[in-house]
């Protein structure tokens, strides 16, 4: 690394979505849970993951807005750059999280970028 460059770390939030109708009426069940007050989940039985950032199914918009991407606005406008990036297979929540459950609308910064 360059003298006087500064390393910034990669920071990672999970947010578990609440089962689609379709999977309450196929009876499916809930495979992640949240440990209290930790950053981590449980996957299965006994495989514990730990993250930056953990957000459960009755997590608000609000709530991941203002605890991960309002930071890195700040940051922007500071000449930073910043990336959010949603990950995951197909029906894991990425559209969930990035446009709040409505696919036909735009996420709740689309406002703040596009102007």
């Amino acid at each position: 690394m360059e003298s006087g460059m500064e390393e910034i770390p990669v920071k990672v939030a999970v947010r578990i979505r609440p089962l689609l109708s379709k999977e309450v009426l196929h009876n499916h069940q809930v495979c992640v849970r949240l440990v209290p007050n930790r950053q981590q989940i449980i996957i299965g039985k006994d495989r514990v993951f730990t993250f930056d950032f953990v957000f459960g199914k009755n997590s608000t918009q609000k709530e991941v807005y203002t605890v991960c991407i309002k930071p890195l606005l700040v940051s922007l406008t500071e000449g930073y750059n910043a990336t959010v990036f949603a990950y995951g297979q197909t029906g894991s929540g990425k559209t969930y999280t990035i446009a709040g459950g409505h696919v036909d609308q735009h996420p709740p910064c689309y406002n703040l970028l596009s102007g």
